[in-house]
């Protein structure tokens, strides 16, 4: 459970509005952005492997080694968030690559590097919130239920289409089921029957619905006509942090 304060320095609350964010960047193969604010205990990791984020071996374990560092070498951080740096998708779920003809010896690994995410998400001593600006489908729900706290935007306009975020276990849709373990989080997330028919139909929920079902605890409208990731991260960065991150992307640009 979240507290009061915690949700208070993350400035999540019904007036909270998606604006005024610039653009985060990331160096070259870098797979997660971090930014650590230890003045006002928070941090963020940003997902950051084009074109969609799909979690690959490698991506999971950066995932992994990025909190275990904030958890180990950062005590004053009593919260992260997790976010994107594509305003359309949070995540696509899992790299289908690891799944096709899979390498015998690595397909194990590539296993356990995804239930170790489970583990070092869902039992963290931090307070994790997840920034769903975009789509989160199948293993990017399940990344998005492992946070304590989920926050979605409303959907409108980024980037200049129309945008709408969805999020949901959909993998009977491409025939395959949802691993167990994966299905109960879901289950425990928004109720038994909800999850059996979810899981079954491969539903992708809208963000009003994902609200009222409970997959979702908020959501973020925009005060403007054009909203990108960016702006959905200004809602919960404190300051001092957004000025860390424009400095780190002020150097990256001129390297």
């Amino acid at each position: 459970m979240i507290s009061p304060s915690i949700l208070s320095r993350f400035r999540i609350g019904s007036s909270v509005a998606i604006r005024h964010h610039r653009r985060l960047s990331s160096a070259a193969g870098e797979l997660i952005q971090t930014g650590i604010d230890e003045g006002n205990g928070v941090a963020i990791l940003v997902l950051n492997r084009p074109p969609a984020n799909s979690l690959s071996m490698e991506m999971n374990e950066e995932i992994s080694r990025s909190i275990k560092n904030i958890d180990e070498n950062h005590p004053k951080v009593q919260s992260v968030i997790l976010a994107s740096s594509n305003a359309a998708i949070f995540s696509a779920g899992l790299d289908v690559a690891e799944l096709i003809a899979p390498d015998p010896g690595r397909l194990p690994q590539f296993w356990k590097s995804l239930q170790q995410v489970y583990i070092d998400l869902y039992g963290s001593r931090l307070a994790t919130v997840a920034c769903l600006t975009g789509h989160a489908p199948a293993a990017g729900c399940f990344l998005a239920m492992a946070c304590d706290y989920r926050v979605m935007y409303a959907g409108g306009t980024v980037n200049g289409r129309k945008h709408e975020p969805k999020i949901g276990l959909n993998e009977t849709q491409l025939g395959i089921a949802a691993p167990p373990w994966m299905g109960q989080l879901l289950v425990r997330t928004i109720g038994f029957r909800r999850a059996e028919l979810a899981l079954a139909m491969g539903t992708l929920f809208p963000p009003h619905t994902a609200l009222e079902i409970g997959l979702v605890d908020e959501i973020v409208h925009s005060d403007t006509e054009e909203s990108s990731n960016d702006d959905a991260l200004q809602a919960l960065l404190p300051d001092k942090m957004k000025d860390q991150m424009m400095q780190q992307n002020a150097a990256l640009q001129q390297s």
